[in-house]
């Protein structure tokens, strides 16, 4: 009951605010075939979480001057310019279709993430419909799910990858231009190494023009092996299989299948947030 009422009101007030041009769908939805109670756990946590926004949303009285939709931003960085500088959960629209959370990091000028591992509590063992949709907690663990992705990237943004070994030491990787694509296109992602930043070796632009992979959905371009597969299951956009693209391995462990990077050898990471800004946006 309590799972019910949840999901009614998360679309009610998103009803509310949207047109009727367009259908909220919500990643939740899978709450109600899903069997796993670990799952549906992760699944009601994570609606509470949203419902909690929601009524802040629709409280508040002083909202700034936002570009899109019935006042939701575009995005992290707009609700940055607007004066807010508190990471946390927010609601956005970038392109005035039914709103969703994300997760803005406002110390660093204000971000997008995308996706965050700091514990091992969600698993990345995920099928092609999990990965479209996302999943996670959003204040912790999280893949914000492609299709969002898609949405938040599409005019063109970029992209940082924020990572910690387990020496404690932080790298980055910082590129200026990172579009994910549309459904039809399997969600395919193109990245320019022009003007790269990072303080790891350039690697990711190995993966451009790739589509998205997952355990039963293999479109990498190895003919021997399905990569996701063989990495334990964290989808990405493999191509042989991956350099900089296993963010989404297991949590904690240390060698193949691990999340981490590799060029001549596996490079295991202890901790990542990748994260997405407008192109225009500072840098």
């Amino acid at each position: 009951m309590r799972m019910l009422w949840l999901f009614s009101l998360l679309c009610v007030i998103c009803v509310c605010y949207g047109q009727t041009t367009w259908t909220c769908m919500s990643s939740s939805d899978a709450v109600l075939v899903n069997s796993s109670s670990k799952k549906l756990e992760e699944k009601i946590h994570s609606l509470e979480v949203q419902v909690k926004q929601l009524q802040r949303l629709v409280r508040k009285q002083d909202r700034p001057s936002y570009t899109s939709i019935e006042g939701f931003p575009r995005d992290c960085l707009e609700i940055y310019k607007n004066g807010t500088r508190t990471d946390g959960i927010y609601s956005i629209s970038p392109d005035g279709r039914c709103p969703f959370f994300v997760y803005c990091d406002m110390t660093n000028g204000g971000w997008t993430l995308i996706q965050k591992r700091v514990d091992d509590k969600i698993n990345f063992y995920r099928s092609w419909d999990d990965y479209v949709s996302g999943f996670g907690e959003i204040d912790g663990s999280h893949w914000l799910g492609l299709e969002n992705i898609h949405r938040l990237t599409r005019d063109g943004s970029q992209v940082y990858f924020e990572m910690e070994n387990y020496e404690g030491k932080t790298e980055y990787a910082h590129y200026k231009v990172f579009t994910v694509h549309e459904a039809a296109t399997a969600y395919k992602m193109n990245v320019d190494a022009f003007n790269y930043e990072g303080n790891i070796e350039e690697l990711l632009s190995y993966h451009d023009n790739m589509k998205f992979s997952t355990y039963d959905r293999d479109n990498d371009l190895d003919s021997r092996r399905n990569c996701c597969a063989d990495l334990d299951g964290g989808g990405w956009w493999y191509k042989i299989c991956h350099r900089l693209g296993n963010v989404n391995g297991v949590y904690g462990k240390m060698t193949k299948g691990g999340i981490g990077y590799s060029n001549t050898k596996i490079i295991p990471i202890k901790n990542v947030a990748v994260k997405v800004m407008d192109i225009r946006g500072r840098c």
